[in-house]
């Protein structure tokens, strides 16, 4: 039987501003081992218009997960000069006007209780100013490095206890928090955690705010919830902030079902009105690090066994033909269809529309829509006229 879909010419979805990816002082640090001309060849890969042609860039403030080992800003004389050995150089390399989304892992210890980075915490109630004072600085120290943040979330994962850099936030809270750092500059992304229940965090977040919200991948695509998001909120920006699969030793094949993945989920996400999309690392080296705390994952390109040149791995080239057939600047319509077989969204263009979907299994899958039946092959990604 046939998939019917329906290109649903009522709902424009706004304009598709394109992808982009997360510069961890892992990424930087891996970039870093490069020669000068592979470090070009990997810009150019991603930032490229013949490459995957990034126009977003999520930077954490402060130490993460990612990085060789854990550090923290002196607060008494703020001061970045340790972001300046790996990541500002890197930045500084990009020679291309991104978006910046920026997003801390933990306030500093001595403004949390229990006073410790990792495990969670809370933002002790009486630091929400002297908080917003530390993100402020970051502001403006890394303005001076040439780099202007255009969008802040206030916490990564506000509801998780990590063994790595983390600090909870109830929803109040999280209001509070907004509300004090509101007046920072930047616009405001809200959550920046996942999509399992995003319509109660937007009706908990959003009423009242012009921010948006930015989500992470892992609670899957949750289509439900998206549409609904947008639905109530249409004028909210919506942004997917973070992705990535578990760690596992480099296999082309194995690989290649991560990047069907990763076609479910951009492709989901924009369907549903999300303004723009952004993979966690760009870089990471070929036993996905470093990660002081061994939370190893992949990245769409790696550094290969001897750690001086970069592989191009299936989630790259799955990212890269993406890119080619749903350019940002798009101008996107809402498809609907009732299958979980297939992904799909359309773009309006000046003779028409145009259909790029994805065939998410291992057997063909028959198709028809604008009036033409069509099959494709397993995990296929293809573009309808």
């Amino acid at each position: 039987m046939s998939i019917e879909i329906t290109i649903r010419k009522d709902l424009p979805l706004g304009t598709w501003q394109g992808m982009g990816g997360a510069i961890t002082e892992a990424t930087a640090y891996n970039f870093s081992k490069l020669s000068s001309q592979r470090q070009k060849a990997f810009l150019d890969a991603y930032y490229g218009k013949d490459g995957l042609d990034y126009r977003w860039c999520r930077l954490p403030i402060g130490s993460c997960d990612f990085c060789p080992k854990p550090f923290k800003y002196d607060l008494k004389d703020f001061s970045i000069n340790h972001d300046k050995q790996w990541v500002i150089p890197m930045l500084k390399q990009i020679k291309k006007d991104l978006t910046f989304i920026a997003a801390p892992w933990t306030p500093p210890r001595s403004m949390k209780f229990p006073p410790i980075r990792r495990f969670g915490g809370w933002l002790k109630p009486w630091c929400y100013n002297r908080y917003a004072n530390y993100l402020k600085n970051w502001l403006s120290a890394y303005e001076k490095e040439g780099i202007k943040i255009d969008f802040l979330s206030p916490q990564n994962e506000p509801f998780a206890s990590q063994i790595w850099e983390s600090c909870r936030y109830s929803f109040r809270a999280q209001r509070k928090l907004a509300k004090r750092i509101s007046r920072l500059g930047p616009k405001l992304l809200l959550w920046d955690h996942n999509k399992k229940n995003l319509l109660k965090v937007a009706d908990n977040l959003l009423p009242g705010t012009d921010a948006g919200l930015c989500f992470h991948w892992y609670d899957g695509t949750c289509e439900d919830q998206m549409w609904a998001v947008h639905e109530k909120y249409p004028d909210a920006m919506l942004v997917s902030s973070e992705m990535c699969c578990g760690f596992s030793p480099y296999d082309k094949i194995e690989w290649q079902n991560d990047a069907t993945l990763y076609l479910e989920e951009i492709i989901s996400d924009i369907n549903c009105g999300t303004a723009a999309w952004l993979d966690w690392n760009m870089l990471l080296d070929y036993g996905g690090g470093p990660s002081y705390c061994r939370n190893f994952v992949k990245s769409p390109v790696i550094l290969n066994e001897t750690g001086d040149d970069f592989i191009l791995t299936p989630i790259y080239h799955a990212l890269k033909y993406f890119a080619k057939l749903f350019p940002a600047g798009s101008k996107v319509i809402r498809c609907e269809y009732e299958s979980k077989d297939i992904v799909a969204t359309a773009r309006k263009t000046k003779s028409g529309y145009e259909l790029v979907l994805a065939n998410l299994t291992d057997r063909p899958q028959e198709v028809t829509a604008m009036g033409k039946t069509t099959l494709l092959a397993p995990r296929e990604l293809k573009k309808l006229k």
